[in-house]
Formats: C-alpha cells, structure tokens, sequence
C-alpha cells in the first residue's frame, strides 16, 4: 500500500480525554466540515507520514522512535487516510482510485429513498450573526437569579397542578378536536423553535459557530434541528453536555412557566395556550428527547457523561459478541475490554435499544400502512419491516454463519440447541387445550332500567349494592319541555270544558255540543298520555332484588332516552356471558366445559358449562366494563354512546356448575373453555392468514 500524501487544508486541535484517561487529537475536515478523533498511535503515524514515501520507511522512522505500532495498525489507519478523502493524489491512478470510491458510495434513486425517506436533513439557515445578537439578549434569562426565579414560579406551578389535577386532564380533550390540533401544532413549533435556539445560544456562549439550522424529515413528519458538529473542539466534557442539554433545560423552564400561568389564570384562551406549552414540553422532553434509543438529545447525553465516541456502533458490536458468546461460546476475544460494569450496561443498553427499535419501527411501518394508499403503505410497510428490521438479523445470522468453523459443542451451545428444540415442541406440539375469552358473571335474572325520553334527574333514591322491592322508587326525573306540554294541554283541556258546559245550558247548537265534546275527550286523552310520560320519568324497581350502577348519575345530570342507568338482579340466579374473537370460534362447541376466573381476586373461580353459542358476531358491546374505552380487553370504537367491537367477536353464555347462593353482579373475569387440543402456533398462523386475505382486497 502506498503512503498518501495528506491535504494541506487539513487541522489538527487538541481534543479532549479518552475513556481511558488518555489526551485525544481532533483532525478537523473543513470541506465536510467533520471532526475525527485521533488516539496516540493514530497521532504518531500522522506525524510520520509527510516524513515518508514508502511504509519500509514509516517502519523505520517508527523504530528509531521506539514507538511500539503494530502492522495492522499501520494498514488501518491508511485506509482510513484513504477512506475518507483525507489525502490528494500525485498521479492519475490516486485520481481514479478516488473517483471508484466515490461512485461506491452512491447509490441510485431507489436505495437514496430506501435510506433517507425515514431521516434527511434540509438545511434552511446560517444563522451564526443573528445569533450574536440573540445571545446578547438571551443571557440575562440564563442567569443564575433567573433560573431561581424560574425554579420557585415552576414550584408554585407544580402543587397547582396537584391541587387541580382533575380540571388539568380533563382538558386533555382539545387533543381530540380540530381546535385542538390546532392549538397543539403552534405550540409545538413554538417549543421546539425555542429548544433548537437553546441548543444555538449555548454553542455560541462556549464561542463556536452554527454552521446551520433547519428541517429534518422523521418519516416525512417535519422536525428542526441544529447543526452543532463545531462542539467537538471543545475539550471541556461539561460544556459538551450543556450544549446537549440546552433544549431540554429550554423546555424545562417553558414547561415550569406555563404551569405557574395555568395556576394563576382563569379559564379561557390564555390558560388554554399555557396547558399546551407545559404538556407539548413535558411531553416532547420525556418522550422523544430525553430517550437514548435514538439519536436524540438523550443519546448524545449519554454519550458524553460516558465519555464514549460513536456509543451505539460500539456499544451494537460489543453486545452481538456478547450474545454470540451465551449461545455458541465462541472462542473469540471481545472487540474492546471495558471494565465489567461498563461492560455489562453497554450490553443491556443495546439489547434496550434494540428492542425500542423493533417496536418503534414496527409501529412506523403500520402508520404508513394505514395512513397511505394501499400500494404506497404496502412498499413502505415491507422496507420498514424488511430493511429496518430483517436486514439486520440477516447480517447477524451471515457473521454467525461465517464463523460456523469456530463452533463446537460445548455448553453453550448445547444450552443453546436445548431450548431451540424446547420452544419448537412448545410452538407446535398441540399442547393448549383451552380457549380463553373476556366474560362477565351476571344474575341470569337482570333487568336493566333506562329513561324512555330525555330527563334531568331531580332526586336518586338508591346507592349501589342496595336491596329493593318490586315498585319501590329508584329515580325521579324532570323534563322542562314534557312539563311545558302537560301545561299547554292543561289549559286547553280547561277552555274546551268551559265550552262544553256553556253548550250544555242550551238546546240549541246540538252540532256544536257534539263537536266540542269531541274536541274534549281528545285534549283529555292527549293530557293523560302526557301525564304517563311524566310518571314513567320516575323509575322503579321492576322486581325484587339488588341494585347495580351501569353508569354515574346524580342529581342535575342530563341523561339521554334509552340509555341504561342501572339494572336490578337476582343474586342467587347466575349464568357467565363471554365473547370470543373470531380467530378461535372454530375451536368453541356448545355444551363444552370452562372454568370462569373472577378478576378481583375475591370470587375465585366457578366450574361452568356452555349453553349457548351465537351464530353471527355481535353489532354492539352491550358490557361497558369490558371495553376498551373503559379499561376493558375488548377493542371498541364509540359511535353515537354504542360501543362497536373494532374486530369480530361472538357471544357464548355459560351456566355455573355449582353455582353459590349468592353473587354479586357484574363481575368482570375470564372465561377457559376446553377444546381440542391444539398447537399455539396454529393460532398464529390463522390469525395471520385472517389479516393477509382482509388486507389483499384492493
């Protein structure tokens, strides 16, 4: 290999310190406006290599030097010259060697979108003279009186919050509305302008310069950054971790002031605008920039309170040797020694990421599905899920392969091949011999109570878990407009009897006599029919039993026709009600045995049997308690006060074997019910199947 002749553009400034303690160099590109940390061998060998033109010679000069640098050592830091456009060539082979380096690394339309749709970078400013100024005005705020000020306003903000934490979430639902989408999109610029600028004033504070601020596009969503690469010439760790931090402490200090104006402003506009600061802070702090999965805030962070260059590639690396060394004990050494509890969280923090990365993309590659149009979210679901996810795996199993003479059958690998065959017979042996399904024990007896017509409650009789007799009064209703109509025909019903006894003192208009009485029993009919719409507003018991809630009413509430407000049950009649998914109803046959388990851990379990199997899935969830929106396990989708199940579920009903003398109703559980047996992959495979043909259709 042939020693390079280095550009004379090139820097070098004093870095900072390694991991180990040790004084780094910083070669500084300044057409690409990148920094390369040198250790002392790279340091040596930089200097040698204008004294050279052959590596004969570099080894000579090495060994009057008594420097103690490996061959493999040379040749890496060569390519590395060589790799990254670091040298100028003297001849035309140089000049060409460069340009098939170049073409190398481009890549055509297709693979350039296959990388960057999910991240790319737009840069918009050069905002260094503007942020001379801004600084000049920002610095008062970032003074320690101020930050004190700040902490003791936030403070107030804080127990505010906990004072009034029912009214904080109940404002949560702007979320769900146009206006609060609105609102929530100005506030995130407005935060996330604010951070990157924290980020820009801290560097410029530290006297480095902004190359750039912009756009970056996260899977087409927009987001800005700030191009802060001048932080490498910093020598000061803790300077490095405050221009990393600065976003976040902006944010925090948004976050703690617009808590303080929540607490102190009146309901409207103005505290509305504080809510969505202090929650698109807290909430873009916590959630995105604060986490070390991604190349965040929170990564750089870590990386620099560990003082460890390239984390993730490093830390990545040590983890797949480490996970090759629990499964096959391969007889290599680690790709850096670090000591054992460094070592040992570098492995747990990849396997986290890893994991994080696996559900975030996942989550991506559905999002895109859903949200574009078929054939565009099927290209975008299979390069997430393909290039994100399995490409990975893939060059894992080809580094496992590649390494295949290295294998021996000691006790890893029999460890190993042990509870590979394990999972397999438990993935595919038809072991499972049960079915298991959301269930509520109920009174087989129940009969729900419900307003036939729009009312205000005026008084509740009852409490929950009360004994009632058949008619006793349970609820009393009003309604304004019935009452304005019974005093409407009231009053006719009065006129038309004054005529009618004015016709009956005379024997003449024996007509009229006859059409008023007519009109009279017809205005009497319509005042009784109204009468019995006002005593029907007073609901009683329609038999003897227990009273259960269905949902919390109290005097003032408005509740709407139809809508159940509690049920009276039998305690000593009890059946279970349960719904299955659509996937496992070909295992269900009526009259099998099941065993229902209670979830609050006070009724334990009940032998029952199925009496009762539905043909066709339900429309409607008519159990609150077991849906989704209520905390529930089956997945529903609100629409006009009905719960419709999001997939295809169907009802079974099962009697209690042994059933005790009393139970109380509802009680939320789960339903086994013995099947056939089966293998848990067959559930897998059906289920799979089931959504591949729903989601072929075009």
């Amino acid at each position: 290999m042939d020693i390079p002749m280095l550009r004379q553009d090139l820097r070098l400034l004093p870095g900072g310190k390694d991991e180990a303690g040790e004084s780094e160099w910083l070669l500084y590109d300044p057409l690409r406006h990148q920094y390369f940390a040198l250790g002392r061998t790279a340091l040596i060998l930089l200097r040698l290599l204008p004294k050279t033109a052959s590596i004969e010679e570099l080894k000579s000069l090495l060994s009057k030097d008594n420097a103690q640098v490996e061959d493999y050592e040379i040749e890496q830091f060569l390519l590395f010259i060589r790799d990254n456009f670091l040298s100028i060539g003297s001849d035309i082979a140089h000049v060409e060697k460069i340009s098939i380096a170049q073409k190398a690394r481009r890549t055509n339309w297709f693979m350039w979108l296959v990388h960057n749709y999910l991240f790319v970078k737009i840069p918009l400013l050069r905002p260094d003279r503007f942020l001379d100024g801004l600084l000049k005005i920002t610095r008062p705020f970032a003074s320690r009186g101020a930050r004190f000020i700040t902490y003791g306003l936030g403070i107030y903000g804080v127990f505010s919050l906990f004072w009034e934490w029912e009214s904080f979430t109940t404002q949560f639902d702007y979320f769900f509305n146009l206006q609060g989408l609105i609102y929530f999109g100005l506030a995130m610029v407005a935060v996330k302008i604010a951070h990157e600028l924290g980020h820009a004033i801290v560097a410029k504070h530290h006297g480095l310069r902004v190359s750039s601020m912009g756009v970056a596009l996260l899977v087409l969503f927009p987001v800005l950054y700030t191009d802060n690469t001048d932080a490498w010439r910093l020598t000061n760790q803790r300077k490095k971790l405050q221009i990393v931090m600065a976003g976040l402490m902006v944010e925090l200090h948004i976050a703690l002031l617009a808590l303080f104006s929540w607490g102190i402003l009146e309901d409207g506009p103005g505290r509305n605008v504080a809510f969505f600061l202090a929650t698109t802070s807290i909430i873009g702090s916590l959630l995105v920039n604060l986490s070390p999965f991604m190349r965040f805030d929170g990564y750089y962070a870590l990386a620099d309170f560990l003082n460890m260059q390239n984390l993730q590639p490093r830390a990545f690396e040590l983890a797949r040797w480490q996970l090759r060394q629990w499964l096959f004990g391969l007889p290599e050494n680690a790709p850096e020694p670090f000591p054992t509890t460094k070592h040992y969280f570098l492995v747990f923090y990849s396997f986290a990421t890893w994991i994080y990365r696996f559900f975030l993309f996942l989550g991506i590659a559905l999002l895109v599905y859903f949200f574009a149009f078929k054939i565009l979210g099927i290209f975008l679901f299979a390069v997430e899920i393909i290039w994100f996810i399995g490409r990975p795996v893939y060059a894992e199993m080809k580094r496992w392969w590649s390494r295949r003479t290295m294998f021996s059958m000691n006790r890893q690998t029999r460890r190993t091949t042990l509870t590979f065959f394990a999972l397999l017979i438990v993935a595919f042996a038809p072991w499972r011999t049960t079915v298991s399904a959301p269930a509520v024990l109920e009174s087989a007896l129940k009969a729900p109570i419900h307003l036939p017509h729009a009312a205000r409650v005026s008084a509740l009789h009852v409490k929950k878990g009360q004994f009632v007799r058949k008619n006793d009064l349970l609820l009393s209703a009003v309604s304004p407009s019935l009452d304005h109509d019974i005093e409407l025909a009231e009053r006719k019903t009065r006129l038309l009897e004054l005529e009618v006894k004015r016709y009956a003192t005379s024997s003449k208009n024996l007509r009229d006599k006859l059409v008023g009485e007519q009109r009279l029993a017809e205005a009497q009919s319509l005042l009784n029919g109204l009468y019995e719409q006002r005593n029907e507003l007073q609901l009683r018991a329609p038999s003897t039993g227990i009273v259960q809630f269905s949902r919390h009413s109290a005097e003032g509430h408005w509740i709407e026709p139809e809508q159940e407000l509690f049920f009276v049950f039998e305690p000593r009649l009890s059946q279970v009600v349960s719904f299955v998914d659509e996937a496992q109803m070909h295992r269900v046959r009526n009259g099998a045995d099941a065993t229902f388990i209670a979830n609050d851990g006070v009724h334990g379990s009940f032998a029952a049997r199925l009496f009762s199997v539905d043909e066709t899935a339900i429309e409607e969830l008519t159990y609150p308690e077991l849906s989704s929106i209520n905390g529930g396990p089956i997945a529903v989708r609100a629409n006009n006060n009905r719960s419709r199940s999001v997939d295809a579920h169907y009802k079974l009903r099962a009697e209690l074997v042994n059933p005790p003398n009393q139970v109380k109703s509802n009680i939320t559980g789960t339903l086994h019910i013995k099947t056939e047996p089966y293998a848990p992959m067959t559930k897998l495979w059906r289920a799979t199947s089931a959504l591949i043909l729903r989601e072929s259709g075009f």
